[in-house]
């Protein structure tokens, strides 16, 4: 790799002056931080191969069954008509997103983001074992190649694997490892492409995945501000920089001796010597190179490390700031929401339909003078065993309901589909419109579940 351009706000660091890309051969230096990462990176790893595998209470830990539109997550199910809580799930992800990134820049992109986690700690160090590392390929042989390229499509085989237990099940795959084409084959063809793109991003795409199709990068990085905390370099204490050459001689030298092993070791090939980059993820990476080449040479260690501007500036770095109050307000009172919802979550969903038939004015069976309506429902069982559901009508409205059958028999986990016709007494009506209360209750009358559905007078 060729040293980075010094126009580099307009020109990201893997691309050249007429736009091709520059391969990026991120060179790997073990250190504290990268030590930390592996740490971390080895149950995360773990997380994202067993997860779709994985049961809670009988139930699937994470399963998006779309073509049945059920969603398992951590056990519990949803269906499309809980559409709230992912609503709800995603602004926690967004404020959670906002009030780390005030906080602790890009942590989720260097230390969590899957992307990262796989690239940087499984396909680079996997290419450096059998390939060889940066400097060392001057002329490697096909059968290390051969071998490399055998490794990134053994694990993208199993990624692929993960990724289609999300939407199919465990069941779909024979002792987790192979596939049931004869018995999934639309399974089989998402497999295979989903394959594709994983090998793909792996095996060429690489950091351009970062720095060209992610937007959530961008975003996090314009979300920074002087407190957040941040890979940095201290230019104060390296800067002007020296050299290990005797030849080159600089007045009150700094500490950086511009080895560029900070740059070498980057995944996105920026010279965080800079400052702050969109391209940087914050994964240490040149952290440990400089405190290695700082050790080397019997000097403090710092010279680059995890700091605001402020600190940097040698001001104090505020953690209580307006906005991370704010966040952290709004993260508790999300988070306190869908816990209350889900603690009154109700035992049968009850949805109510568009209604097809229009309201008209009709005598119901007693002779009195009525609106019947057409109130098509779904109902869906949310437990794990069957219920006799019957519906029951808000006491204070002279109505009656007229099904087919006075109870309906609701199997475990599904969801059916009824159309009761209500007759309400005119009297009923006030204005033009009457909001019809209708609960599901069991055998023993115990409510299940209610709606509230508006019906129109003729």
């Amino acid at each position: 790799m060729s040293e980075p351009i010094p126009d580099y706000r307009s020109v990201l660091a893997s691309v050249d002056r007429d736009g091709r890309r520059k391969w990026v051969e991120a060179r790997i230096v073990w250190g504290r931080w990268r030590r930390w990462r592996m740490a971390l990176a080895v149950p995360l790893i773990a997380f994202y191969c067993t997860v779709p595998f994985m049961q809670v209470g009988g139930h699937p830990m994470l399963r998006l069954d779309i073509l049945g539109g059920k969603f398992y997550v951590g056990g519990i199910l949803f269906w499309p008509q809980d559409l709230s809580y992912f609503v709800i799930l995603a602004l926690i992800g967004i404020v959670g997103t906002l009030l780390a990134v005030a906080l602790l820049g890009r942590v989720f992109c260097g230390w969590f983001c899957p992307h990262d986690v796989f690239l940087e700690l499984v396909f680079r160090p996997l290419e450096h074992l059998l390939r060889g590392a940066p400097g060392q390929r001057k002329r490697s042989s096909l059968v290390r190649t051969a071998l490399m390229w055998i490794g990134f499509i053994t694990v993208s085989g199993g990624l692929a694997n993960a990724g289609t237990a999300i939407f199919t099940g465990a069941e779909a795959f024979d002792r987790y490892l192979f596939l049931d084409v004869v018995g999934h084959p639309y399974a089989a063809v998402f497999w295979a492409i989903l394959f594709v793109i994983v090998l793909f991003n792996f095996g060429w795409f690489r950091e351009q995945t970062c720095t060209i199709v992610c937007p959530y990068g961008r975003f996090q990085t314009a979300m920074l501000d002087p407190h957040t905390l941040a890979v940095a370099y201290d230019q104060k204490r390296g800067e002007p920089r020296t050299h290990l050459k005797p030849e080159v001689a600089v007045a009150s030298p700094g500490d950086c001796v511009d080895c560029f092993l900070c740059v070498r070791v980057c995944p996105t090939a920026i010279d965080i010597r800079n400052g702050n980059q969109m391209e940087c993820i914050h994964c240490a990476a040149c952290i440990d190179a400089c405190d290695s080449i700082m050790t080397k040479l019997h000097r403090p260690i710092g010279l680059i490390r995890y700091a605001s501007e402020e600190q940097l500036a040698g001001r104090p770095r505020r953690v209580l700031r307006i906005r991370t109050v704010l966040y952290a307000i709004v993260l508790v009172a999300l988070t306190g929401l869908l816990s209350w919802r889900l603690a009154t979550r109700s035992d049968v969903l009850v949805s109510p339909l568009q209604q097809t038939a229009v309201p008209v004015a009709e005598r119901d069976p007693d002779g009195r003078d009525c609106v019947r309506a057409v109130l098509p429902m779904a109902l869906v069982n949310r437990r794990d065993r069957e219920v006799m559901a019957r519906l029951v009508l808000d006491p204070a409205l002279t109505a009656r309901v007229i099904l087919p059958r006075p109870a309906e028999l609701l199997p475990s986990n599904s969801r059916i589909t009824l159309t009761p016709i209500i007759y309400i007494p005119r009297k009923e009506f006030i204005g033009r419109h009457l909001d019809v209360i209708i609960e599901v209750r069991d055998a023993d009358d115990v409510v299940l579940g209610n709606t509230v559905i508006s019906v129109r007078a003729p």
